[in-house]
């Protein structure tokens, strides 16, 4: 149990990115630690520095893998190979990263052409155009073309 944990740590320190680790979650190897002790009877005092151990590798491992899930996070991706319990943690984090505004893709958008002198206007995306001349084209969020075309102030291009 121990070499596995020496070897994962090694992976850690080794790699960039997380390391595939050998157990789902920190919780498995507590467990699969438990069963291991209670199939080999230790004295106490060895009992004592086979748990310091343990604790100590993966008290290291945890600080590592941290630290490359928070690089990973600033860099705007979602780590791979997680632990249950690092997932958990990340989750939240990752809602929080992809909620708001969503950036919209080209055919959100159409082309208009004034047929008017029109000021300034600030599209639905909270985008500042304009002012525009009698002819200017115009690439604008499809809700906003469609309202200035009701009001006769462009003609909208349908795309194909």
């Amino acid at each position: 149990m121990i070499e596995k944990l020496r070897l994962w740590l090694a992976a850690e320190i080794n790699s960039r990115l997380l390391a595939d680790p050998p157990f789902s979650s920190y919780a498995e190897v507590a467990e699969e630690f438990i069963r291991e002790l209670e199939k080999t009877p230790l004295p106490q005092t060895l009992l004592d520095k086979v748990k310091e151990q343990l604790v100590s590798i993966l008290l290291t491992i945890i600080e590592i893998r941290m630290r490359k899930i928070v690089w990973e996070l600033g860099q705007g991706r979602v780590p791979g190979r997680m632990t249950a319990e690092e997932d958990r943690l990340v989750r939240p984090l990752v809602k929080i990263q992809q909620a708001g505004p969503q950036r919209r893709r080209a055919h959100d958008y159409v082309l208009v052409q004034f047929l008017m002198p029109h000021p300034a206007i600030v599209t639905e995306d909270f985008i500042q155009v304009g002012p525009f001349a009698k002819g200017d084209l115009a690439k604008l969020p499809l809700r906003d073309a469609k309202d200035l075309e009701e009001r006769k102030i462009v003609k909208r291009f349908l795309s194909e």
